[in-house]
């Protein structure tokens, strides 16, 4: 019996071997978008540009300190701003979902400290956060893949 124990083990080993050498040796790709995902991506990335683009509006609202119409711009125009960079975000490959997502909740933030400062008649904070606001957009911006 224990001449048997060392012979069985070599078996099981050289088994083991045959098997792992004889594996298919396919690799998974990675994810990538198909043309109409991009095209959907690209479309909904258009609503998110065009909120964008009103945002030197925003600042000039601040320069002039017009605090009233700056907090009017965040919950009016900029209103849907969030909404609207969630959806683009989920539409993404799995990690850049993750980034996108994170700053988003990032530029919202920045919304609401400029949304505060107006209401304390802060310009050092409210044009802090919206230079933090254009960076991390430009990050964000930077994900987003293109056709």
């Amino acid at each position: 019996m224990s001449l048997f124990r060392p012979l069985i083990s070599i078996l099981l080993v050289f088994i083991s071997v045959l098997i792992v050498s004889c594996g298919d040796g396919v690799q998974a790709k990675a994810p990538t978008y198909s043309a109409a995902k991009l095209a959907q991506i690209q479309a909904t990335n258009k609503n998110v540009v065009a909120l964008s683009d009103r945002l030197p509006e925003l600042a000039t609202l601040i320069e002039n300190r017009d605090w009233n119409n700056v907090k009017s711009f965040i919950h009016g125009p900029l209103g849907d701003f969030r909404t609207r960079m969630s959806g683009l975000s989920r539409e993404l490959l799995p990690g850049t979902k993750e980034q996108a997502l994170a700053l988003g909740k990032e530029i919202f933030v920045h919304l609401n400290k400029i949304d505060e400062a107006a209401g304390n008649n802060d310009y050092k904070i409210a044009i802090r956060n919206y230079g933090e606001a254009l960076k991390d957009f430009a990050s964000f911006e930077k994900l987003i893949p293109q056709a």
